[in-house]
């Protein structure tokens, strides 16, 4: 894929501001339906659960909810024993990018073919369209409808979120 244009669409900044908007909408929704901290956070691969710690620490921060969140990796085959119990919990699975909506529909299934959650909700950072799933994003940072060629990447530092990228060809 030969990018040649690279469009910063959110610096660290507006990243933090997004995330902590996004904690507060999840502290709503927990008010309005799971009274008590039955909140199970989980970040899918190493961009979303990046994305899972920060919506976690705002959590803490804006609510004095203290949630650790779990990291899921789609493709690991042993994935399934990793995933938390979600039995009668409101599960907000978390990720930085939502495109096709496959890698969101693995994790789904992985977590329903074992558990009876209360309520899964998706959170994503961006979201870019062009679904093949049909599966939406609850809670959503930016809206980006983007070309079929193409790609957003969410960049990390030392392991944090540092800034969105948007690539696409002159």
């Amino acid at each position: 894929m030969n990018m040649d244009k690279q469009i910063v669409l959110m610096s660290q900044a507006r990243i933090d501001r997004t995330l902590r908007r996004m904690a507060i909408q999840v502290w709503e929704k927990l008010k309005e339906k799971e009274p008590g901290n039955n909140l199970i956070l989980i970040g899918l691969n190493e961009r979303g659960y990046a994305t899972a710690q920060k919506i976690a620490q705002y959590l803490d921060e804006v609510a004095d909810i203290k949630t650790t969140p779990h990291q899921y990796h789609v493709h690991d085959k042993a994935a399934s024993r990793n995933v938390p119990d979600c039995n009668e919990k409101f599960v907000l699975l978390v990720d930085d990018v939502i495109f096709s909506g496959k890698t969101m529909f693995s994790a789904l299934s992985a977590i329903c073919n074992i558990y009876e959650p209360n309520t899964i909700e998706i959170a994503t950072l961006i979201d870019r369209g062009h679904r093949k799933y049909p599966l939406g994003s609850d809670l959503t940072g930016i809206k980006v409808p983007t070309k079929l060629g193409e790609h957003i990447e969410v960049m990390l530092k030392k392991g944090a979120l540092d800034q969105a990228i948007l690539f696409k060809n002159k």
